[in-house]
């Protein structure tokens, strides 16, 4: 058989049909967790007021968002990012093809729609963050898998450290009534007022000429994520060169301690900061607040790959579990494009230039319009899949990635 070398998207029979399942997974959680800051308004509040908590159930959808969601799926996300790098890697190479001109394309693709999406839609992007982690991993993919896991292991350890100790100093402060009082109160309290004021107008320019501003503060903030999602950019890398969701049954046993390590240790810690971050949130402590954001920043990692090991484990075992998510998978065959329109319908639910409903949604009323709002991107991606052969923003990134229009429509098969 003739080798392919021209440089080609990856064919749908060459899909990995778990990872897409994965990740369409995962876009429920990431929405989960995005839609505070959407009915919110600004992506600048980490916190709740506490009158948003009085209620139980509301107290409780708190805790299960931050126990179980927060930190969790955007590492995952990051994980596919870099195992799909790999895979597309060993598939240019395959056909003799030097991958490093296509992959820098696809990166400052990428960069380009995560700056558009953040300056015009909602600054809460990651793709921007990604694409720049994106240009560290391009340089490294010629690590060993062994070199690469002691990269990620430093990696961690290194958060960990800075993150306890950033923890420590804000329990610290916490405990200082007086400056607690004075300083948190002011922290980013008149970015984020404005941004309610700016999102809350009914036209859409004027709140536009906020929206570069909180853009440039978030990437502040995406400064605080970029070793976590860099972390596990290298280890998506690591499994990628090992052949881990190519080969689900030959690594059972990473899959079991995944499942039967990660998993539980990740559930009990998690759980706990959980409702560290429900009482201090209920007593209105910022401080306490942001010193256990900083613990579950590099524990929720733990969690993360727990939740990846379990997937990895009952897909390999319960072939009917394949067939069940077939619509999940489609969901996340168009990650991409759902990514952004999850923000779109949020934005125009929740902003004034919309239908205006910030204020009107609790926590745990946001967790069901959450789920609703997935299912039915899950039935627009089946839907939308049976006629096409990418989602529009998948091919719009192919097509300006291999410089040529891609035939978007599927093929009509003679009768």
């Amino acid at each position: 058989m003739e080798r392919t070398t021209s440089a080609q998207p990856v064919d749908e029979r060459e899909r990995i049909r778990a990872l897409d399942a994965l990740r369409g997974g995962a876009l429920l959680g990431i929405l989960m967790v995005n839609m505070a800051a959407f009915k919110g308004l600004s992506t600048l509040e980490q916190f709740p007021r506490p009158e948003s908590l009085r209620a139980t159930t509301d107290q409780i959808a708190y805790f299960v968002i931050q126990a179980f969601f927060t930190g969790k799926f955007y590492p995952i996300f990051a994980l596919l990012f870099g195992l799909g790098f790999a895979l597309q890697i060993q598939r240019l190479e395959a056909r003799g093809i030097a991958p490093t001109t296509i992959m820098l394309r696809r990166l400052i693709v990428l960069l380009i729609i995560g700056a558009l999406h953040g300056l015009f839609i909602w600054t809460g992007d990651v793709l921007f963050g990604y694409a720049l982690c994106g240009l560290i991993l391009l340089a490294v993919r010629g690590l060993s898998p062994n070199a690469l896991l002691t990269a990620v292991l430093a990696l961690w350890g290194l958060q960990l450290v800075c993150c306890l100790s950033c923890a420590g100093v804000a329990v610290w402060a916490a405990q200082l009534g007086e400056f607690q009082q004075e300083g948190s109160s002011d922290l980013f309290a008149a970015y984020v007022e404005q941004a309610r004021q700016a999102y809350a107008q009914p036209n859409y320019w004027q709140a536009q000429r906020f929206r570069f501003t909180e853009w440039a503060l978030m990437q502040v903030n995406m400064l605080l994520m970029m070793p976590n999602i860099l972390m596990m950019f290298l280890l998506g890398l690591y499994f990628g060169k090992v052949g881990l969701f190519g080969q689900l049954k030959e690594h059972r046993r990473l899959l079991l301690w995944l499942t039967f390590g990660a998993l539980p240790l990740g559930l009990a810690i998690n759980a706990y900061g959980g409702y560290g971050m429900l009482e201090a949130a209920r007593t209105g402590d910022v401080w306490r607040s942001l010193g256990w954001m900083l613990v579950l920043l590099p524990l929720g990692a733990v969690l993360s790959l727990g939740y990846v090991g379990l997937f990895g484990l009952s897909w390999s075992a319960l072939p009917g579990l394949q067939r069940v998510l077939v619509p999940v998978a489609h969901a996340g065959q168009m990650a991409l494009t759902n990514y952004l329109m999850q923000s779109v319908v949020c934005t125009l639910l929740f902003y004034g230039y919309g239908l205006g409903l910030y204020g009107r949604v609790g926590i745990a009323q946001g967790m069901g319009l959450t789920v609703l709002i997935w299912l039915l991107q899950v039935g627009f991606s089946v839907l939308w899949l049976s006629r096409f052969q990418y989602g529009p923003m998948e091919w719009l990134w192919r097509s300006l990635t291999y410089g040529q229009r891609l035939p978007l429509r599927r093929p009509v098969r003679a009768a």
